[in-house]
């Protein structure tokens, strides 16, 4: 069982904020010059290219330690700041950056500051952290679904993959409740496993902890033993890498027979694969992402009907609809890595129900991924 750690990929900008109108009375400058931090909580109520009016009071988190900071607090309870904006380091739930477009009317935004120094009135912050969309939480509170019958788990507390797994190719070695899975390179295939024995589902939520070890990739793989239509019956796929997630309609794209075999076909030429290679770019989407390799993370992903998402570390990070994500007798989930090698923990799957608020929050949630 490992610890699983939050991580975020905000690359750093210089952020600047100055305080041009206050509607209460403002006290002048920190006489002692200070470089305290001083997190402003609230509500956008106006926004335009070059400031934005927030109501709100201070956090009280960083309490200030003196009577200026204090007078501050006091005349800003329940008022309207208008921030000139100078630059801006966004992010949304503190784990990605934004940009100054993202930020909306209703937002809740959190504005972390330095009071001015002596003879300035600058405002100078650090960060504006867009608080809108409430994640889900560790507790099992799904975002597309939620969860029915338990379907399978295993946290690898034995010596062996057989059963609950059937190994396909590739190395998978248990050390200390932990499986490693890695490529042999004479199998020129990626490694896989797959959960044994096989069980039907149609929505499903599956979870699992992982951590890279020199791996390229590592796919959650959902496919159909019976289905002959695509490439060894393979229907959907969830990839994650250091850097991106991806998600697949497997059975409509790249995996449909016909497609399949024509890209690998040796006299099909460069034009043609492009063009096939078009015909298909809506059964796949890609989302960029930063994972700390050295770090493990969770990831969750969800299918109900044909919508698929995806999560890592408590975060939405990347979505798809497309017709193959709904198809119906599904009955094999497993794993393939890329590579030496990825660390997983922790495997369970439920029968998923669609949750009935989704079509409230959805355009939310997908505002908040970042496309490739």
């Amino acid at each position: 069982m490992k610890t699983v750690m939050l991580t975020g990929g905000i690359v750093a900008t210089v952020l600047g904020l100055m305080i041009a109108d206050v509607m209460a009375q403002v006290p002048g400058p920190n006489p002692d010059g200070a470089a305290i931090e001083s997190p402003f909580k609230g509500v956008v109520v106006n926004i335009n290219p070059v400031g934005l009016i927030v109501k709100g009071e201070p956090n009280p988190t960083n309490p200030p330690t003196n009577k200026t900071s204090v007078s501050l607090k006091n005349n800003l309870e329940s008022r309207s700041i208008h921030f000139a904006i100078k630059g801006a380091r966004i992010t949304r739930g503190g784990w990605r950056p934004c940009e100054l477009k993202d930020l909306q009317k209703g937002d809740t935004v959190t504005i972390t500051f330095t009071p001015p120094k002596q003879g300035s009135s600058k405002f100078v912050a650090t960060q504006v952290d867009i608080t809108k969309i409430v994640m889900f939480a560790a507790d099992k509170q799904m975002i597309l679904s939620k969860p029915g019958k338990l379907l399978f788990e295993d946290d690898f507390s034995r010596a062996e993959m057989p059963p609950p797994w059937k190994v396909g190719k590739g190395f998978w070695e248990i050390h200390n409740g932990v499986v490693t899975a890695a490529e042999n390179p004479d199998d020129h295939h990626g490694a896989y496993a797959y959960a044994d024995p096989r069980f039907p589902y149609k929505d499903i939520m599956a979870e699992f902890s992982f951590k890279f070890d020199g791996s390229t990739a590592c796919h959650l793989m959902m496919e159909d033993s019976n289905y002959k239509d695509a490439h060894a019956g393979h229907i959907i796929r969830a990839t994650i890498t250091p850097n991106s997630v991806q998600l697949a309609d497997s059975k409509f794209g790249g995996m449909k027979n016909e497609i399949y075999e024509k890209m690998k076909d040796p006299s099909t030429t460069a034009e043609e694969k492009k063009r096939i290679q078009e015909s298909i770019k809506d059964k796949a989407a890609s989302f960029k992402i930063a994972l700390d390799p050295a770090k493990w993370h969770q990831a969750r992903v969800e299918v109900v009907g044909d919508e698929m998402l995806i999560s890592i570390d408590a975060q939405p990070v990347g979505y798809l609809k497309s017709e193959g994500v709904n198809h119906p007798t599904k009955n094999m989930v497993g794993f393939t890595v890329a590579g030496k090698s990825t660390q997983l923990d922790n495997v369970k799957v439920w029968d998923a129900i669609a949750r009935p608020d989704w079509p409230r929050i959805r355009s939310d949630v997908l505002s908040a991924l970042q496309k490739q």
